[in-house]
């Protein structure tokens, strides 16, 4: 499946990546995403999603699952410290995992925040509106 590109003419708002294998989630969150006029770009698993960091600029945000074909989630993350691949892109991964040791691991490989689903559409929003308009607090306090 090729990679898709929503509203490409939002050139100046935030660019965040979904990487989801589920298309229905995929197009859920990619709707809820598109009312705050974020532009949305899309990868359906692990491999689709390093891709996609590899060749777009600026994507403020990364929300990944966690168990997909191809290349997990949490695999893809190890990918992008062991490759070097810039991004600064915060990473959000969505799972039902819960395991404390598997979270520690994810916050090695580089991932900022850990939502477990199910989770309602208005928290969804919610805490993806709080991360964006905090990005630049978030990544002052990493350096």
């Amino acid at each position: 499946m090729k990679s898709e590109v929503s509203a490409p003419d939002k050139s100046n708002s935030t660019k965040i990546l979904l990487i989801e294998d589920s298309e229905d989630f995929r197009g859920k969150m990619r709707s809820l995403l598109e009312t705050l006029d974020y532009e949305i770009l899309e990868a359906s698993d692990g491999l689709e999603g390093l891709d996609v960091m590899k060749s777009q600029e600026e994507i403020s945000l990364v929300i990944s699952d966690l168990h997909m074909p191809n290349l997990d989630g949490l695999s893809m993350c190890e990918k992008l410290k062991e490759e070097n691949v810039e991004t600064d892109a915060l990473i959000l991964m969505v799972t039902t995992e819960a395991n404390p040791k598997l979270k520690r691991k994810g916050t090695d490989a580089g991932i900022y925040k850990w939502l477990l689903k199910p989770i309602s559409d208005k928290k969804f929003l919610s805490m993806i509106k709080k991360i964006i308009s905090n990005i630049p607090n978030i990544k002052e306090q990493a350096a």
